[in-house]
């Protein structure tokens, strides 16, 4: 999305701009602001008219201090989520592998062990979501994923939905090989998010004559787009993880 205003205010001013990261605000995921417009030196109702049509936009809107609030449309984010769980793409390891007695010491105040083990859980839910509704004993409906409408991800209501679902948002941005402590830090954030989640929050469906319902299905996206970001990062630092801790 911000490649996308950076084209935009480009277009307006006539010259290149360099994209200015999207920054949440305190109703994120689906609300965030951005500075292109003040960094770019456009006018920032101007900037809003121009990306109002953008397929990721719900709604936009130009503030006074000339900061552009950005609502998400919740197709787009199912879109993102999809990309960031697909396996293309998977950035080489360009640093060293981490040393063992950093990554051995199996305690939540280690943020090595807290992020493997976020990719263990995450692991987990999806073999559990490749095992299919029959293999946990659930009541099935050949229709429930065809069924899904990305409105059941605005509708998730839970805190710790709406925490690993901003931090799987914003973490892509701070996934670069350049910056290994911008990586370090998106990884710890969306692993500290997905493990209270993961307990709390089921993305499958496993009672027995349980069915899959759009918050499942919702959530299963989440999680699948949660370990694909777990999977690039650690990639990008040189990180091989098991897939069961």
């Amino acid at each position: 999305m911000a490649d996308a205003v950076a084209d935009a205010a480009a277009y307006l001013s006539g010259m290149p701009a360099t994209p200015v990261p999207l920054e949440r605000t305190d109703r994120a995921p689906w609300v965030w602001v951005s500075a292109q417009a003040l960094r770019s030196r456009v006018d920032a109702q101007a900037l809003a008219d121009a990306v109002r049509e953008h397929p990721a936009v719900e709604a936009v809107a130009a503030r006074a201090d000339g900061w552009l609030e950005i609502t998400l449309a919740p197709e787009w984010v199912d879109r993102t989520l999809a990309d960031l769980a697909a396996p293309a793409g998977m950035p080489p390891a360009h640093l060293p592998a981490a040393p063992p007695a950093v990554l051995g010491r199996r305690t939540l105040d280690n943020p090595g062990f807290v992020v493997l083990l976020a990719h263990a859980r995450a692991c987990r839910v999806a073999g559990q979501a490749l095992a299919g509704p029959e293999r946990a004993g659930q009541a099935t409906d050949q229709d429930d994923a065809g069924a899904f409408h990305p409105q059941a991800l605005r509708d998730l209501s839970d805190p710790l939905d709406v925490v690993l679902l901003t931090e799987i948002l914003d973490a892509p941005r701070r996934l670069v090989a350049t910056a290994p402590h911008q990586c370090a830090a998106a990884l710890l954030a969306v692993a500290a998010a997905y493990l209270p989640w993961e307990e709390r929050c089921p993305a499958i469906a496993t009672r027995p004559g349980e069915s899959s319902t759009p918050q499942h299905w919702a959530r299963a996206r989440i999680s699948a787009a949660g370990l694909g970001v777990l999977e690039r990062g650690m990639a990008l630092l040189g990180i091989t993880a098991p897939e069961r801790i």
